[in-house]
């Protein structure tokens, strides 16, 4: 009886302000649900790298993942295909099986990615390949460097050291993937029609450390007036091959009398902390940052549905089609030295 009283007593605008708060308690729970369905149900994504054994895709993977968070993708793993170009076919599989709507692709192999990239399409998964072009299969596009260009840069940098004569050891990468092939090219092809009177020793080494440390030692030994040394991947050559030079007794610097010239591709900030102590002179510096900025971009666009073309990009690139008919953002690649080491907009200064 009290209770009925005392609820006929309270005041009609004092029902109707508990009623609102009633309501909007209501409506926070339901918009904070909505709220989570939309961030659960954006389109799940994820990458595949080659091998996560060099420092290089190490950094890459972070800066990839960080970029794809705060892009706010549903951003799930990278899967490491350690250098097996089968595993990277099944990891994708995997990936594809799993939900992913689209995939950051670094091919071990540029032909044998193939089948994985034909799961994803036969799936509707958008495919953006970074770093290494692909050759056979489709993905919406490849954000890389020209990998010739690149090779010409190093070619530049040994014939003018070595006033057109000399010797130099290329220490490739894999010619089983475009950039192992391109940097190969634009190299010997440049050399031979720049700087004829260089000899070229060259040595595959499958991106692999201990084959490049071996190779440097074997032909250091082999031919001990060796003019330069040019590392397809310093990330991954460059402390073996320092190493090398040191125990056979080459280790003069920059500058100073039976200095063996090296120019690298990467640009790592291992790299650049060398090129400070003068013990190399020169790296072509990848836009590794770009490579995660742009694939990410890429892969946002296309799973949206858009579709790209041939063409200049609005950040100092070009859009080409490779041989394949696969079409390439190849970013600009500068060159390091001791006269522009410590400037910030490379990447390795980025990275530290």
């Amino acid at each position: 009886m009290n209770i009925s009283l005392n609820y006929q007593r309270r005041s009609p605008a004092t029902v109707l302000m508990k009623a609102l708060a009633t309501i909007a308690i209501f409506m926070v729970g339901i918009g904070g649900s909505r709220s989570e369905a939309t961030a659960a149900d954006k389109p799940k994504t994820g990458m595949s790298i080659s091998f996560l054994a060099s420092p290089f895709f190490v950094v890459l993977t972070d800066l990839v993942t960080k970029t794809a968070k705060e892009a706010d993708l549903n951003w799930t793993q990278t899967v490491d295909a350690q250098s097996d170009a089968g595993k990277q076919i099944s990891d994708v599989q995997t990936l594809v099986n799993s939900g992913v709507k689209g995939l950051i692709v670094v091919p071990r192999d540029s032909d044998a990615i193939a089948p994985a990239l034909s799961y994803a399409q036969a799936n509707g998964v958008v495919v953006v390949a970074v770093d290494v072009g692909i050759n056979t299969g489709k993905a919406a596009i490849t954000v890389r460097a020209d990998n010739v260009a690149m090779g010409r840069s190093a070619a530049d940098e040994v014939g003018k050291h070595l006033n057109g004569k000399g010797k130099v050891l290329e220490l490739q990468g894999d010619l089983l993937n475009t950039s192992g092939r391109e940097r190969t090219d634009g190299f010997e092809k440049w050399m031979k029609e720049k700087y004829p009177g260089i000899e070229i020793i060259a040595r595959p080494t499958r991106w692999e450390q201990a084959r490049a440390a071996d190779a440097a030692q074997t032909i250091l030994t082999a031919t001990p007036d060796l003019d330069a040394i040019y590392m397809q991947s310093d990330s991954i050559m460059l402390p073996g091959v320092l190493s090398v030079l040191q125990q056979l007794g080459h280790s003069a610097k920059v500058g100073e009398p039976k200095h063996i010239f090296l120019v690298s591709i990467d640009g790592s900030p291992f790299s650049l902390e060398k090129i400070r102590s003068k013990e190399l002179d020169a790296a072509v510096s990848q836009p590794l940052d770009l490579y995660a900025k742009y694939a990410v971009n890429y892969l946002q666009r296309a799973i949206a549905g858009e579709n790209f073309a041939v063409g200049p990009t609005d950040h100092h690139s070009a859009i080409v089609a490779n041989n394949a008919g696969n079409l390439e953002d190849l970013l600009p690649a500068p060159v390091a030295t001791l006269d522009n080491v410590s400037d910030p907009n490379l990447w390795g200064n980025q990275a530290k």
